[in-house]
């Protein structure tokens, strides 16, 4: 092949390559609250895979802190499934893993994008669970194994769905999805009006690239999660079921 055939192909691959990575970058809105009022906290949000469960390339990680109104912004989610843990000092995390634009990737675009929906997300005093107190400075500093140790007592049978919901936000947090799936398939049991147990489900199953399972969980906790929170679980079921139709 002649030098110039070379630098020709090339150069078409280089433009395919950036063209397909060159998506929208969004906008998510969200609030920090407890069951008192709003709290201040940090956001983080990691990807958990990119477009339709394809591996995912560009920035993995943004946080943000909630201003005095416990209202924050994040910058920069692209196309892929998302984990948003909201963690503050003296409380329990609280833990979404919800799609963002994943089955309708579009290219960049100059304004971005505002993501149709809103996350309120609802963090625990760990005052309330004297057993999971001591996991919450664990999970803020990303010590998993430590953290661990703490929900055991929720793994009881005789534990409380309260404990189980938080335990399992804790898990989840800490990235542990089969303890997490056994706290909330216990909880789900033992308490199945409680929204936490499916959405917890949900999270999960996002978390272990199972979507079928995620969009049912989903759509069984849609009338039981606060209604702030509906619409996002809306839009998840909407991109969950447009991706297993493309099966």
């Amino acid at each position: 092949m002649r030098r110039r055939d070379v630098f020709g192909v090339m150069a078409s691959l280089v433009a395919l390559a950036t063209g397909l990575s060159a998506q929208t970058a969004y906008r998510l809105k969200g609030v920090s609250r407890t069951s008192a009022g709003v709290v201040a906290a940090t956001i983080n949000a990691e990807a958990i895979t990119g477009f339709r469960g394809d591996q995912f390339t560009g920035q993995k990680n943004f946080t943000v802190e909630s201003n005095e109104k416990g209202e924050w912004t994040l910058l920069g989610l692209t196309a892929g499934v998302w984990m948003f843990t909201a963690t503050a000092p003296g409380m329990l995390p609280a833990v979404h893993v919800l799609p963002v634009k994943f089955a309708q990737r579009q290219m960049q675009s100059a304004q971005g994008g505002q993501l149709t929906w809103s996350l309120p997300q609802w963090l625990i005093p760990a005052e309330e669970f004297p057993s999971l107190a001591g996991a919450a400075p664990l999970v803020a500093e990303g010590r998993a194994v430590e953290a661990l140790q703490f929900l055991s007592p929720a793994l009881a049978d005789d534990a409380t769905p309260a404990l189980k919901c938080a335990a399992g936000q804790v898990a989840l947090a800490i990235k542990q999805p089969a303890v997490a799936q056994q706290l909330f398939a216990g909880l789900q049991k033992t308490d199945p009006k409680n929204g936490c147990g499916p959405m917890g489900l949900a999270s999960v199953a996002l978390l272990i690239n199972d979507w079928d399972t995620a969009s049912k969980m989903l759509w069984s906790a849609r009338e039981m999660v606060h209604r702030d929170q509906r619409t996002a679980l809306a839009s998840a079921i909407t991109e969950l079921q447009q991706v297993s139709a493309l099966k």
